[in-house]
């Protein structure tokens, strides 16, 4: 019969054997495991070459920089567009944030691009730095324009020139009026009349001036502001002179000379009120921006076909 010592022994050797076989097995069904996964080993899996990983990890890199150069590019013309329309401090600093990073997304680009060898591509790199370069140009030019009177030539030129002529005609008219009445009698009642008719159609004119240049276009220009409603008022002048004294003469002559001017300035007013350039922000965003940015999206779109 064994002792109790050896009858230990023997039984913590038995538990040690069993104990190790456990961790063997559990070791086998670990390894069909990840044999049956599939997954390489760690170091097969590995490049063997530095190189091989980067030309393997390029396209990749190209896409992200290609997608954060279109996003950059719309959100800057959303911001300009939104600036445009609204004249809000909100979209101007979205517009600068987004056109400093078109510039960004663009060196990026630029600096990915030392690893290229097709001439084509790289053409087409020059010409994207020089249209992102005069996009940029031409959206601070049009973000320069909000909030100053370079926005609307025609509205400034009503406003520097034809409606302070206006007011002056109708000061003059005022002053024909006071020398005549000074020494007038019921006789000079039609003398005068046609003056104090033109003060007050003078007056209605450049209220309807306002209105019209300042609102809505669809009505519209007065028909008094017309070629021939002021020629038919020059007419009328001529016609009034006659029996206007002397010392008043020079005045009406000037008077003359403001409505004829104020004619030919219409003119041009008018015309820029009917057509694109009226706001011309809004019309250099569509003829300047919105091209030069789809010439932008075309070369965007040809390397994205590449990859």
């Amino acid at each position: 019969m064994f002792s109790w010592s050896r009858r230990r022994r023997m039984a913590w050797l038995a538990f040690s054997l069993a104990l190790m076989g456990g961790v063997f097995g559990l070791l086998v069904v670990y390894d069909e495991q990840r044999s049956g996964s599939g997954a390489p080993p760690r170091d097969a899996a590995a490049p063997a070459d530095g190189a091989v990983r980067g030309v393997e990890a390029a396209p990749a890199d190209f896409e992200t920089l290609l997608a954060n150069f279109s996003a950059s590019r719309e959100a800057s013309l959303v911001g300009l567009r939104g600036y445009i329309l609204t004249e809000g401090e909100g979209f101007r600093t979205e517009w600068r944030e987004a056109a400093a990073k078109l510039k960004s997304d663009a060196d990026a680009i630029e600096r990915h691009s030392v690893s290229w060898t097709d001439g084509l591509r790289l053409v087409q790199l020059a010409e994207m730095k020089r249209l992102v370069e005069r996009l940029l140009a031409e959206q601070r030019a049009i973000a320069g324009m909000i909030g100053t009177v370079n926005r609307y030539p025609g509205l400034q030129l009503f406003n520097e020139d034809v409606r302070p002529g206006l007011d002056e005609a109708q000061r003059i008219c005022a002053e024909v009026l006071d020398v005549m009445l000074a020494n007038s009698s019921p006789e000079d009642a039609g003398a005068i009349d046609p003056f104090a008719k033109l003060r007050g159609d003078l007056d209605d004119l450049r209220l309807s001036l306002v209105k019209f240049t300042t609102g809505s276009s669809e009505a519209g220009p007065p028909a008094a502001a017309s070629r021939a409603g002021l020629s038919a008022m020059l007419t009328a002048i001529d016609d009034a002179r006659k029996a206007a004294p002397a010392s008043v003469q020079p005045k009406i002559d000037r008077l003359v000379f403001l409505i004829r001017t104020a004619r030919e300035n219409l003119e041009r007013v008018f015309a820029l009120r009917a057509g694109q350039r009226w706001d011309y922000a809004d019309y250099a965003f569509k003829t300047r921006i919105v091209p030069l940015a789809g010439e932008l999206q075309a070369i965007a779109a040809s390397w994205e076909g590449e990859n």
